[in-house]
């Protein structure tokens, strides 16, 4: 309570709070719209994996049709989600991760094939994908840094900073 006026203190917004819910939408609003896309258009996007120069995705395909706007549409919950939203973060970024490879050897294949995102995203290049991806893994990672409550990766950094100290002394 405030002893002025008898309310209760509010936190006040950070600069890494307002760039953190910016980035999250993104995220929400990237993967929203990629999985929505997906759903609607199952048929398709099983077609289009199945040309993929990669074996493993044309034999799964049809499973990866339905896992991949899965995942996403679970990522976009627990981004919603305050508690969750740290490793929400993390799994997305690494979902990123995961489809750069894929552009990687879609890409080194040399072959022209379609895109398998959904909607407008689908009319990129491959290069434009590559450096799409990439400039939202690097502000996906800015998030994961500048994210307070990042329970899972404290371990890590009170270790480094402990081994610091140490070392100092």
């Amino acid at each position: 309570m405030n002893a002025e006026n008898n309310l209760p203190e509010t936190k006040k917004t950070s600069y890494t709070d307002i760039v953190v819910a910016l980035i999250t939408a993104i995220f929400v609003l990237l993967f929203s719209y990629t999985s929505i896309s997906k759903f609607l258009d199952y048929n398709r996007f099983v077609f289009q994996m199945r040309q993929a120069p990669i074996p493993i995705v044309k034999s799964i395909a049809p499973f990866l049709g339905w896992l991949i706007p899965i995942v996403e549409s679970t990522l976009v919950i627990g981004l919603l989600i305050k508690k969750t939203r740290a490793i929400s973060l993390f799994a997305s970024v690494l979902l990123l991760v995961a489809f750069e490879f894929y552009i990687g050897g879609m890409l080194l294949s040399g072959l022209d094939l379609p895109c398998t995102c959904g909607g407008i995203i689908s009319t990129m290049s491959w290069n434009q994908h590559l450096l799409f991806n990439g400039i939202v893994i690097l502000i996906g990672t800015i998030a994961i840094i500048k994210f307070q409550n990042l329970n899972f990766l404290r371990p890590f950094v009170i270790g480094r900073k402990r081994n610091k100290e140490l070392s100092r002394a």
